[in-house]
């Protein structure tokens, strides 16, 4: 790799970085005009898990170059899951603070137990666990996004206020403040590791109607399956009433207590 490689790669990275979602975008336009694949498998393994045995895939996307995970539960036959039925399906995002490092703001890591939890007991059922950070806008938008959101007063970190209204300030705030879009993922990509095991029709474990309407333009049947986690805290109770409330998402007063 010569010298003007190495700066053209630097150029990519940091607008992979800054806006991932127009990378993306332009290699999946690219892919498909050209019938070219959006992903292929690179691992697959037996795994016993808390919740149940599964089998675990990884899948490297073409469009982002990342990888991402899909879990399936129960023994499965090749390549296609036969007699699985309309199986149980989270598309789940990943979400670094709340998994990795336990953040209290948000409810990602719980509605991710909540999903295997449930799947393991009817033994049968799919996570996608995706690698979109901070509803696609990714990680550097997520931050800053929160850094608008919290702030430390004395020795503890608080929500902000808006000066205008005095309500908390939502992490969808923080993203249109930077210019950010609030629902930046694409779930083509979802749709296209179900259809590599000829699922066409699931019971989708989501409140958000956008990964709903992502999956059915892309010819898969949905039949939503809620999914409500109790709020831990106030922090938590706002964040879900800011989905409800700029997100539209399925979620009613009733699920917040």
């Amino acid at each position: 790799m010569d010298r003007d490689e190495v700066l053209r790669l630097i150029a990519y990275r940091d607008k992979e970085w800054d806006r991932p979602w127009e990378t993306e975008k332009e290699l999946r336009d690219f892919l498909k005009s050209d019938n070219k694949p959006l992903l292929r498998e690179i691992g697959r393994t037996p795994l016993p898990t808390e919740y149940g045995d599964v089998t675990y895939f990884v899948f490297g996307d073409y469009t982002s170059g990342k990888e991402h995970d899909v879990i399936i539960f129960g023994k499965i036959a090749e390549e296609k899951l036969k007699d699985y039925g309309e199986p149980l399906v989270r598309i789940h995002s990943s979400c670094r603070s709340s998994e990795l490092f336990h953040a209290s703001n948000c409810e990602c890591r719980e509605e991710l137990d909540l999903a295997m939890k449930t799947m393991g007991k009817e033994k049968k059922g799919v996570v996608l666990y995706l690698n979109q950070e901070g509803a696609g806008n990714g990680i550097r938008a997520k931050l800053s996004a929160y850094k608008d959101t919290f702030e430390w007063k004395g020795a503890e970190i608080v929500t902000r206020l808006d000066q205008n209204s005095g309500k908390p300030v939502s992490v969808y705030d923080g993203y249109t403040k930077k210019g950010y879009k609030t629902e930046n993922r694409d779930f083509t990509i979802a749709a296209e590791i179900l259809k590599r095991f000829d699922i066409r029709s699931v019971r989708l474990m989501t409140n958000n109607p956008n990964k709903i309407n992502g999956l059915v333009s892309e010819g898969i049947n949905v039949k939503p399956y809620g999914i409500h986690i109790k709020p831990a805290n106030k922090t938590v109770e706002e964040h879900l009433r800011a989905k409800a409330d700029k997100l539209g998402h399925s979620i009613e007063e009733k699920d917040l207590r």
